[in-house]
């Protein structure tokens, strides 16, 4: 049987840990070193199997002085990350080697760590991708009725599709849209602008606007970029925008750009209701990931949150 040690983020090979997400089968930007040392501020550990050949990071924090597992924002996936195809038992024995110091456990799977569910502590979520080896007269044609006129609205104006745009033009258009959602909003600002700006520095991630004929901002978005993937990270219309449909339209134009690569577009979610209908106007197929959740906190303190 291999070898599965817990690794104190300080002993971690941050080389051999990017080596690993980059060649794994089934890796993602959200495992790297930078994004969860950004995400997470440094504070994640890992379970390591042999030398690098599969690895888990354990994202925690600490309240009560309990330390606790959680899953950071913008952050969808995470769990056993292989450089070979990983079996449900060795999913399992990963799982089984989560240290019980973690009291409470909060976190996601990734794609290709499904299994049976058997017990109430997981639950499946859900995402929506589209395939981009389809040329894009194929992509458009499995849009909705609704998604197709809001895009032929909005070819109408005098639009202009910017790339590489400034990453503070898509941050602070999502954060005055969204931010009032997320708590310490200041401080995640801070976080995902710190962790954007190193993907794009990294070739991981790339931003996209769309302006009226005026120059007018109506909508910006940043995109992770990474192993053979296209996250729909981070966008959102200003309110003029909104109007216009501008989100649609924004969707729609990377869609086009990417169009006939081996690229998978990934919605990110969302088992919100609202979420996922917009989502299903474009004709994504959903996938499924599995949630954890495991609760042996003393009575004092069941109701932690993150």
């Amino acid at each position: 049987m291999d070898e599965i040690r817990f690794i104190k983020h300080s002993e971690i090979d941050l080389k051999k840990w990017d080596e690993t997400i980059c060649n794994s089968y089934n890796g993602l930007v959200f495992g790297y070193s930078f994004f969860l040392n950004s995400m997470a501020d440094n504070q994640w550990d890992a379970l390591v199997m042999e030398d690098y050949k599969a690895v888990f990071p354990l994202v925690w924090r600490s309240k009560f002085g309990i330390s606790y597992l959680y899953q950071p924002f913008f952050c969808q996936q995470l769990g056993v990350f292989s450089t070979e195809k990983i079996s449900e038992k060795t999913i399992n024995q990963f799982l089984e080697k989560i240290p019980r110091k973690f009291r409470y456990q909060n976190f996601h799977l990734n794609y290709e760590n499904n299994f049976p569910i058997t017990s109430q502590t997981v639950k499946r979520r859900t995402s929506f991708c589209i395939d981009l080896s389809a040329s894009y007269s194929e992509i458009f044609s499995n849009y909705n009725a609704d998604a197709k006129k809001n895009i032929s609205k909005g070819l109408k104006l005098a639009f202009e599709y910017k790339k590489d745009i400034d990453l503070p033009i898509v941050v602070n258009c999502f954060f005055e849209a969204y931010g009032s959602y997320y708590p310490s909003n200041q401080q995640l600002k801070e976080k995902i602008s710190d962790c954007s700006s190193q993907a794009i520095q990294l070739g991981k991630g790339f931003t996209r606007a769309i302006y009226d004929g005026a120059g007018a901002l109506l909508c910006a978005g940043f995109f992770f970029f990474s192993n053979g993937r296209i996250h729909y990270s981070m966008a959102a219309p200003t309110p003029q925008g909104k109007k216009n449909k501008a989100t649609h339209l924004l969707i729609d134009q990377v869609l086009k750009e990417f169009a006939g690569t081996s690229f998978i577009f990934d919605f990110e979610g969302s088992d919100l209701e609202s979420v996922a209908f917009f989502y299903s106007k474009f004709g994504p197929v959903a996938k499924t990931y599995l949630e954890v959740r495991q609760n042996n906190l003393p009575w004092w303190c069941r109701f932690l949150k993150k």
